[in-house]
């Protein structure tokens, strides 16, 4: 049986979502807290919560504040934003938080079902992608070879003599990619790629 702690400062739709999952997930066991403080004293008092999916307004707090706290105190709890507008920024902090999920409560109760299912099984999902996901994904050929070689450990010497170019211009394209990317160095690059799975 798996357990979610499901944050949300609206009772009804709160309460409503625990009932039709609970109809859709019979092994799923829900705990439901209202804001930062009680989402932290349900944890503090449940420390085996698989995951929690919070709102991002919250009355003492944002969701991203609470999942951000929850990384420094809870590491091994799985998270992730279930909210009214997602967007691309809000996803790319939520990546850089370490969550697996972005969702919109747009989604209907069988998707949502899905997605918990996918995030239980170790894998992520985000309805809005990150800034940077899009980014890298905008990158040219070249420069994705270049961060699929940098994956694998290869230095920049390495990389310009099996790309036929050289090491100057190999730098030159990781400047670009830092910029697309929205990152400082080639470590943070290929991290970001490899964590979206797009390398």
């Amino acid at each position: 049986m798996y357990s979610l702690l499901f944050v949300d400062d609206h009772p009804l739709y709160r309460e409503g979502v625990r009932r039709a999952l609970t109809d859709a997930m019979p092994e799923l066991r829900i705990v439901l807290a209202s804001g930062t403080v009680s989402a932290m004293e349900v944890l503090a008092a449940e420390p085996d919560i698989d995951l929690c999916l919070s709102d991002f307004q919250l009355p003492d707090g944002d969701g991203l504040m609470l999942l951000g706290q929850m990384a420094r105190l809870h590491p091994t709890v799985a998270r992730g934003l279930l909210c009214g507008a997602p967007d691309a920024a809000m996803a790319r902090q939520a990546t850089a938080l370490g969550c697996v999920a972005c969702l919109s409560k747009g989604r209907d109760i069988a998707s949502l079902g899905e997605a918990l299912r996918k995030l239980f099984d170790g894998g992520s999902v985000y309805d809005v992608a990150p800034a940077a996901v899009m980014a890298v994904v905008a990158l040219s050929d070249k420069r994705k070879e270049i961060l699929r070689l940098a994956a694998k450990g290869l230095s920049n010497k390495e990389i310009s003599a099996l790309l036929s170019i050289s090491e100057r211009t190999v730098k030159d394209h990781w400047s670009y990619i830092f910029e697309q990317m929205g990152v400082s160095n080639r470590t943070e690059a290929v991290s970001q790629a490899l964590r979206e799975r797009l390398l």
